[in-house]
C-alpha cells in the first residue's frame, strides 16, 4: 500500500506489479548520457527527483537519525508522563490494584520458571484453590523480558518501566511503518497521536496489557508485506506467526481485537481492488497458514494450560453494555484531558463503566480536521481503507446498544451479534478507540503529506502553518498530570524476617486480597512468592463456573473483610463457630497483619482464631500457627 507524494522510504520501493497507485513522481529512466525523446522534465520534478538521490547517497549514520531522535522524544516524553513514579522508583503505582496484579505476575512467571513449577496454574495465588492465571492479564513475555529488573528492583519498577515503554514502543511502531509511505514529521505526529493520545493516557492507569500497543502496526506492516508489495508469503507468514505469539503473551485481547478489525480493512481494502484481491488471495491464504502453524506451535503449552487446565473460566469474563463508547464520548472530554471545562464535565462522567476505559475522545478539532482529509484525498490509498475502517472502528466501540449522555438506548448496534464469539466476547468495546487513534493518526499522517506537497506557499510559510494547524488539532487531547499510588511494603517482607514462614507453606496475610484492597499480593510479591497466600484479585471460576474476581469460599473470608470494612467486629465474628472452623481447614502455617483500616480489631480477631497473641517485627504483627 503506497501513498502519493515524495517515497519516504527508496531502498523499498513498490514491487512491480502493485496492485495500488505507485509513487506518480517521475524518475528520469534515461540513462546518463543517453539522448532523450520528448520533453524535458520540469524544474519541479528534477528538483524532487536530486532530493530522492540525495537520500539515497545519504550516510547510514545520518539515516537513523531521525528514528532515534523520534524515539528519544517520545521516550523523554512517556518518562515525564510518568514522572512521579520514577522520582519515587517502586515507591508509587499507577491505577492501585490493577498495577498491583500486573506487579504479581510481573515478578511470578521467572520466580515460576526459575523454580521448576506451572507458571500458569498455580496455588501461590487464591489458596488452597489456586488459580489459571492466562484467564487473567499475565503478560509473562513482558515478565520475562523485565526479569533481570525485577530481580534486581523489584516488580514494581519492572512495571513503571514497563509503562514507560509502552507508549513510547508504540508510538514509534507506528512512526516506523508510515515511514514508508509518508515524511518523518507526519509520521512522528501519527505516532504522537497513537501512542500518547487518550486511549493511552486512560489505560496507563494499570492495564499494561492494553498499552504495549506495538502489534497493530506491524500487522499493518506485515498485511503489506504480504498482499502489497508480495514478499514470499512463507517467510513473511512466518514473521506474522512470531508477532501473533508474541501478542498472545501480552494480550490475548488486543490480538484478538486487532484480528478482527484488520479482518475488516482487507475486506475494505478489497471492495475497491477486487481483481488484486482474487490475484493475492493464494498467497494470503498461505502466509495465513504459515502464521498459524508457527503461532500455534509457540502457544500450544499456554493455550492447552488455559483452556485444558485446571481452574479454566466459562463465558465472558467482562459484562456486556457497560464499557462503551458513549455518542458523546468522541466529542466530549473527560477529567484525562487538561482542556476540560465544567459543562463538558458534566457529561462525560454520567458515561457507563470505569473512568479510565473512557479513552474514545478526539476532540472537535481533530475530527473535523480528518474529516476534511477523508474527503479531500479520499482517493489517496491509505486514507480510502483507513477513513472508512476508522467510523466501523467508532460504531463499534459503542457496543451492543447504543448509549446518548450517560441513558442506554434500546437501539441495536453491529456489535452486539459479536458479543457471542470467542475471545471477543470478553473484549470491552471502549477499548476498540486503540484502533480508532491508529486510524485517525494514519488519515492525519497522509493529509498533511498531501497539503505540504500540493501547496504553493513557500516552505516556511507551508511547514509554519501545519504546525499551527496540528497544534490546534491536538491541543484538546492535552492529558492531565498522572495521579500516582503509594505502594508501600513493610520492611518484614523484604528483609530476613519473612524467613519465619516457612517456605511453600500457607500465610493468611492481611488485609485480606480482594479486587478492592490487594496489598497482601504486592508483599507476597516483594516476598520473593515465599508462601502461599489465600485469597485474590484476579480471575477465578465461581460456582457455576463463569468468571469472578475473588473466590468466596468459605465465612472466613466474608468475616475478615466484613472487619476490615468496619461492619462487623471481632466479638461478633468469633461467636461463629463456622469461622473458626473455617480458619482451621485453612491451616495456615502463619497470619500477617499489615498496615490496615481498623486494624487493632483485626488483630484481636486473628488472636481469638488463632488462640496466641502476635509479635510485632518489622512494620507487621505476626502469628506463626504451624506446629
Amino acid at each position: 500500500m503506497r501513498t502519493t507524494g515524495t517515497a519516504a522510504d527508496p531502498a523499498d520501493p513498490a514491487e512491480p506489479g502493485d496492485p495500488l497507485p505507485a509513487d506518480p513522481v517521475p524518475v528520469d529512466p534515461v540513462p546518463a548520457g543517453a539522448r532523450r525523446d520528448g520533453p524535458r522534465p520540469s524544474h519541479r520534478h528534477r528538483r524532487q527527483r536530486r532530493r530522492r538521490q540525495r537520500r539515497r547517497r545519504r550516510p547510514l549514520g545520518r539515516a537513523g537519525l531521525v528514528p532515534a531522535t523520534v524515539l528519544a522524544g517520545y521516550l523523554a516524553l512517556a518518562v515525564a508522563v510518568f514522572r512521579a513514579a520514577w522520582a519515587d522508583p517502586g515507591g508509587v503505582v499507577y491505577g492501585y490494584s490493577d498495577s498491583v496484579l500486573f506487579a504479581w505476575y510481573l515478578g511470578w512467571v521467572p520466580h515460576a520458571l526459575s523454580a521448576g513449577i506451572d507458571p500458569f496454574v498455580t496455588s501461590y495465588l487464591n489458596a488452597p484453590t489456586g488459580t489459571n492465571i492466562l484467564w487473567s492479564t499475565p503478560v509473562p513475555l513482558l515478565g520475562l523480558v523485565t526479569a533481570p529488573v525485577t530481580a534486581l528492583f523489584g516488580p514494581v519498577v519492572s512495571l513503571t518501566l514497563l509503562l514507560t515503554l509502552a507508549p513510547a514502543l508504540s508510538a514509534f511502531a507506528l512512526f516506523w511503518v508510515l515511514r514508508r509511505w509518508v515524511p518523518a514529521p507526519p509520521a512522528a505526529v501519527a505516532g504522537l497521536l497513537y501512542g500518547f493520545g487518550p486511549y493511552m493516557v486512560g489505560e496507563s492507569y494499570g492495564h499494561l496489557h492494553l498499552t504495549f500497543a506495538v502489534f497493530p502496526p506491524l500487522l499493518l506492516l506485515l498485511l503489506d508485506d504480504l498482499i502489497v508489495r508480495r514478499r514470499p508469503p512463507g517467510r513473511t507468514g512466518v514473521l506474522l506467526g512470531l508477532a501473533v505469539a508474541a501478542q498472545a503473551m501480552i494480550s490475548e485481547e488486543v490480538l484478538a481485537t486487532a484480528a478482527l478489525l484488520g479482518a475488516l480493512g482487507l475486506a475494505i481494502a478489497g471492495l475497491a481492488h477486487r481483481a488484486a484481491v482474487r490475484a493475492r488471495a493464494g498467497a494470503l491464504l498461505r502466509g495465513l497458514a504459515a502464521c498459524g502453524t508457527t503461532a500455534g506451535a509457540l502457544l500450544a503449552w499456554p493455550l492447552t494450560a488455559q483452556f485444558l487446565g485446571d481452574q479454566r473460566v466459562h463465558g465472558n469474563i467482562q459484562p456486556h453494555n457497560i464499557a462503551v463508547s458513549d455518542l458523546l464520548t468522541f466529542v466530549t472530554p473527560t477529567p484525562a484531558q487538561r482542556i476540560a471545562p465544567d459543562v463538558a464535565l458534566r457529561h462525560s462522567l454520567r458515561f457507563t463503566g470505569n473512568a479510565v476505559e473512557v479513552t474514545g475522545y478526539l476532540g472537535l478539532p481533530l475530527l473535523l480536521g480528518v474529516a476534511a482529509i477523508a474527503v479531500r484525498f479520499r482517493r489517496e490509498p491509505l486514507v480510502a481503507v483507513f477513513a472508512p475502517l476508522g467510523a466501523v472502528t467508532a460504531l463499534l466501540s459503542l457496543g451492543g446498544h447504543l448509549h446518548v449522555d450517560g441513558r442506554v438506548t434500546g437501539i441495536r448496534l453491529p456489535w452486539l451479534p459479536l458479543e457471542n464469539l470467542p475471545v471477543i466476547s470478553s473484549a470491552l468495546p471502549s477499548r476498540l478507540a486503540l484502533y480508532l487513534a491508529m486510524s485517525v493518526a494514519i488519515v492525519l499522517a497522509v493529509g498533511l503529506t498531501r497539503v505540504a506537497a500540493s501547496t504553493r506557499f513557500p516552505r516556511p510559510v507551508t511547514r509554519a502553518g501545519l504546525v499551527l494547524l496540528t497544534a490546534v488539532m491536538l491541543a484538546p487531547l492535552v492529558p492531565r498530570s498522572h495521579v500516582a499510588t503509594p505502594a508501600a511494603t513493610p520492611a518484614f517482607f523484604t528483609g530476613d524476617a519473612v524467613r519465619a514462614v516457612p517456605e511453600g507453606s500457607t500465610a493468611l496475610v492481611l488485609p485480606y486480597p480482594y479486587p478492592a484492597r490487594t496489598e497482601a499480593m504486592l508483599w507476597q510479591a516483594e516476598a520473593g512468592y515465599r508462601f502461599r497466600l489465600p485469597g485474590c484479585y484476579c480471575t477465578v471460576p465461581g460456582p457455576d463456573g463463569r468468571a469472578v474476581f475473588n473466590a468466596w469460599t468459605d465465612p472466613l473470608n466474608g468475616a475478615l473483610v466484613a472487619v476490615e470494612q468496619g461492619r462487623s467486629d471481632a466479638a461478633a465474628v468469633l461467636a461463629d463457630p463456622a469461622v473458626q472452623a473455617a480458619f482451621d481447614r485453612l491451616a495456615p502455617a502463619a497470619v500477617i497483619l499489615g498496615p490496615s483500616a481498623n486494624r487493632d480489631e483485626l488483630a484481636r480477631l486473628v488472636t481469638g482464631l488463632a488462640g496466641a497473641g502476635p509479635a510485632d517485627v518489622d512494620g507487621v504483627q505476626l502469628w506463626l500457627t504451624a506446629p
